[in-house]
């Protein structure tokens, strides 16, 4: 069976994500380690973190994946943003790792200002900073616009670039994928993208996917993300893109708007249909 999971809540407790994951019978999940706005980060008890993977084991939830905070930003012009950035980017991927997860997925940020190399340089000093991880891998993910991350040549390269023992893939979102101007919609759209990416490297090297429809159309560079099918990618679009072989593995994580907890289950619902409709 695929894995198959959302972004779940830690309100109240990072123990209260499970509650919820068993709630929507899935397989995987994704979550924050605190409140993805703020600077401050708690030190879990080691009660905590036992229960955790203890947890997590006991449900058979595999990948576990700890999300960035969006705050986190590597190649900032302001030094204190670099230092802030670099303090909470090794704190969250060291408590990642302690709590037994499998992937921690960040989109770098943009610098208007900064050459490629410069850019190159900073994440990479920054990863590097970084002891040995026994379990998680840092993920990077592609984003709506950008000059590293948006078109699949400059993920790529930005990946070539600043891998290291640590990073290990990267995440392919399909709102960020759409609003880069990949129609995948269309079944053309899919063609050029697999292509694209079969040109560059393996698809060993998607660790993830995060399934999400957009609110916007095709290369609007906005990352607005929708309910599945109720976007501009579309059910057919969905059909389509999951029915590429060498992606066929991959665990999806559904990052769609959540109003109420009915909201999830009416989004894994779909996925679910398409994914007994190509298996079937």
């Amino acid at each position: 069976m695929r894995a198959l999971g959302v972004h779940t809540s830690i309100k109240n407790s990072i123990l209260n994500a499970f509650e919820e994951i068993n709630n929507l019978q899935c397989n995987t999940f994704q979550i924050f380690l605190h409140s993805p706005r703020v600077w401050q980060i708690p030190e879990f008890e080691r009660e905590t973190i036992d229960n955790f993977r203890r947890l997590r084991q006991t449900n058979a939830l595999n990948p576990c994946i700890v999300h960035a905070s969006y705050l986190i930003n590597l190649i900032s012009s302001n030094p204190k943003t670099i230092n802030s950035s670099r303090f909470l980017l090794k704190r969250e991927v060291l408590m990642a790792d302690a709590l037994g997860a499998d992937y921690y997925v960040i989109h770098l940020k943009d610098n208007a200002s900064m050459q490629k190399e410069e850019i190159f340089d900073k994440v990479r000093i920054a990863f590097k900073k970084i002891e040995k991880l026994e379990t998680c891998r840092i993920l990077i993910e592609n984003t709506a616009k950008s000059k590293i991350t948006a078109s699949i040549p400059d993920l790529v390269e930005t990946f070539n670039n600043v891998s290291t023992e640590i990073v290990d893939g990267i995440c392919i979102d399909t709102c960020h994928l759409f609003a880069a101007g990949y129609d995948i919609s269309k079944k053309e759209g899919i063609l050029a993208f697999k292509k694209e990416f079969e040109n560059l490297a393996d698809f060993d090297l998607i660790k993830l996917i995060h399934l999400n429809d957009s609110k916007t159309p095709a290369g609007s560079g906005i990352d607005r993300h929708e309910h599945i099918g109720k976007g501009y990618i579309g059910t057919k679009g969905f059909e389509s893109f999951l029915k590429i072989k060498q992606m066929s593995y991959i665990p999806l994580i559904l990052e769609t708007p959540k109003k109420s907890p009915q909201d999830d289950i009416k989004n894994l619902n779909v996925v679910r249909e398409i994914l007994r409709k190509l298996e079937s």
